[in-house]
């Protein structure tokens, strides 16, 4: 039987008892008695039975008075009856579902810290009735919005986002389930802002919701980081599928040459042809590694500048001269440089060289044949201005704007490399405390770049640092190469052979250190990860506690600063990058070979 019936059962029997006892009273002589007992039997039962179980009651008394015939009991008596023990079962039954005093203040203090913890949370907090009213807003909503009066949501809400949020929170209350939607709310300083507004039902006994509690929660901080990071890995992706295309295009020129030299019927011509594709391509793929290392670097902080007092002059005057054939090839006219003062600035050679080389190989890319460029250096207010202009495809104002991040590229680019250049620029140019800024009125109008570099008054020492110097080597070294890829071994074995020296190939450290025992060398060159457990560091530490120790060079792909540390520590005298060209590697081997401090006692060098 279902839980109501029982209790609707219990009820009318529980007045049937009372009304039938309270009929009984209307026997006894007092004329007040009948009257006080069927007020006291109507408020015990609304007492302990509640209101249904109390208007029974008064039912029953008056019906069994009525089927008794009471003479006493007339018709005015009954209805005042009714109306009292009416109003008595009422009140019986609110006192009986009221708590008890000291609950009323249990929950009075109770709903006094709630408000307290409300107002102190970093949020929106809210109370509304089931038809939407506004009851109740916590502290930080007045703090938030700057408004003081019963003002509710409609009042901050961003004009786009109110059609949205007057139809979710129609459905929420209609349906009865929670309210889950993003809107723009105005702050006190004006400012729109992304909130997450979240409400739920407080849905009682009786099915019905009671009120709505809710929280607006201020996500414009997380929208915004959430959007960076998208853009940043839409750039990742897009950097991802052009490097995929850059490295493909030179490997597929190494492939087709590489197929040529093995061709059986290719003419000295056509294998010349094969071997200069091979050198061009090669020196691609190492322009594009060394672009990755050095955005990696710059970064990072941990770029090292050499610097010297650089003629800004003789530097432009460089730039030009080297990058004439490119232009020419491209039937683009590099106008000569206007400089008409020396300006000095104290920098790093090499990389104020590398930024110039880039801007000026853009602006070679960006023109049509026919089209010029232009490069100038002035001087004034203590500053170098270095100009590269040209008059070619021009840029958007959208792009100019963010140009100089990483991996972002012109949509018109003609060749459109890894989008590293101009973050490469960026950065160095700041390294040498100076700026750089670009110009376009649009597309087809050419583009500018500025250079500010601060100068210096040259002195009459000059640290000028002539960076490394290839020497002609005039002894002759054994070395040993320590590298697990014999193809990679083979060939700089060839090389060395080539020229004059004698060199030995171990493809793993076992192989090394047994072969410096036998055959002591003047010169390790060693690959830092090599196979079957023991690395290019082990090979190091125990050659060092040889009695013959070899000048030890680390070849690596790994270049990190970091990684050089780690290398000078394992005893490593030098440290080359792979891949690394046949004039630093011979540099280094004369470098060691003058620095070795077994030279002359092994007596295996040879002067030629």
């Amino acid at each position: 039987m279902p839980a109501h019936i029982a209790l609707l059962i219990g009820d009318v029997v529980v007045a049937i008892l009372l009304g039938a006892l309270s009929s009984f009273a209307y026997g006894l002589p007092s004329q007040q008695l009948p009257m006080t007992f069927g007020y006291a039997a109507v408020l015990l039962a609304a007492a302990i039975f509640g209101r249904r179980c109390g208007f029974l009651t008064i039912a029953a008394i008056v019906t069994a008075v009525i089927v008794r015939g009471h003479a006493a009991a007339g018709a005015i008596d009954l209805a005042a009856f009714v109306a009292v023990a009416g109003i008595l079962a009422w009140l019986a039954a609110e006192v009986r579902s009221s708590r008890k005093p000291a609950d009323v203040l249990k929950r009075f203090q109770a709903d006094r810290d709630q408000r307290a913890l409300l107002d102190h949370l970093p949020k929106m907090v809210w109370v509304a009735e089931p038809d939407g009213t506004m009851r109740y807003h916590n502290r930080f909503w007045y703090e938030y919005t700057g408004l003081s009066g019963d003002e509710g949501w409609q009042a901050i809400v961003h004009p786009e986002d109110f059609e949205a949020g007057a139809e979710a929170w129609r459905n929420a209350m209609a349906t009865a389930q929670p309210l889950n939607l993003e809107m723009r709310f105005r702050r006190a300083d004006g400012n729109y802002r992304w909130h997450l507004v979240k409400g739920v039902p407080i849905i009682g006994a009786d099915g019905k919701v009671h009120c709505w509690y809710g929280a607006s929660t201020d996500i414009e901080d997380q929208k915004r980081a959430m959007e960076t990071l998208a853009l940043a890995n839409q750039r990742i992706s897009r950097f991802l599928a052009v490097l995929s295309h850059e490295l493909r295009n030179p490997l597929a020129g190494v492939t087709a040459a590489s197929d040529l030299l093995h061709h059986q019927s290719a003419g000295p011509e056509q294998r010349q042809q094969a071997l200069a594709t091979l050198h061009r391509q090669s020196q691609h793929l190492r322009r594009m590694v060394d672009d990755l290392l050095d955005i990696s670097r710059v970064t990072q902080g941990k770029v090292e500048l050499r610097r010297t007092l650089v003629e800004i002059s003789e530097l432009i005057d460089e730039v030009h001269r080297d990058n004439l054939p490119v232009a020419q090839q491209h039937g683009v006219v590099l106008v000569p440089p206007e400089h008409e003062i020396k300006c000095h600035v104290r920098g790093d050679h090499a990389r104020l060289r590398q930024v110039l080389d880039n801007l000026v190989s853009n602006a070679i890319k960006a023109c049509e044949p026919g089209q010029r460029v232009f490069m100038s250096v002035t001087e004034g207010d203590g500053e170098a201005t270095l100009t590269v202009s040209d008059e070619g495809q021009g840029l958007d104002q959208d792009f100019v704007a963010r140009m100089f991040e990483p991996f972002v590229q012109s949509p018109a680019w003609q060749s459109r490399g890894l989008g590293l250049g101009l973050s490469i620029v960026k950065h160095i140019t700041e390294l040498h405390g100076g700026q750089v800024s670009a110009h376009s009125n649009g597309l087809g109008h050419g583009a500018s770049f500025t250079l500010k570099l601060p100068c210096e008054s040259p002195t009459e020492e000059c640290g000028c640092d002539e960076g490394p110097v290839r020497i002609a080597p005039a002894m002759r070294a054994h070395v040993l190469i320590v590298e697990d890829e014999l193809d990679n071994a083979e060939a700089l074995q060839t090389l060395l052979e080539l020229e004059g020296h004698r060199a030995s190939i171990a493809t793993d450290a076992e192989s090394a250190l047994r072969m410096s025992r036998e055959d002591p060398a003047d010169i390790v060159l060693c690959d830092l990860e090599l196979k079957d457990g023991m690395s290019g560091y082990d090979v190091a530490r125990m050659l060092q506690s040889y009695d013959q120790t070899p000048y030890l060079i680390a070849y690596s792909g790994y270049g990190q600063q970091s990684d050089r540390d780690r290398t000078r520590l394992a005893g490593f005298q030098k440290h080359l990058v792979k891949p690394a060209t046949m004039s630093e590697i011979l540099g280094a081997i004369d470098e060691g070979l003058r620095q070795g401090p077994d030279m002359a006692a092994t007596g295996r060098s040879l002067v030629s």
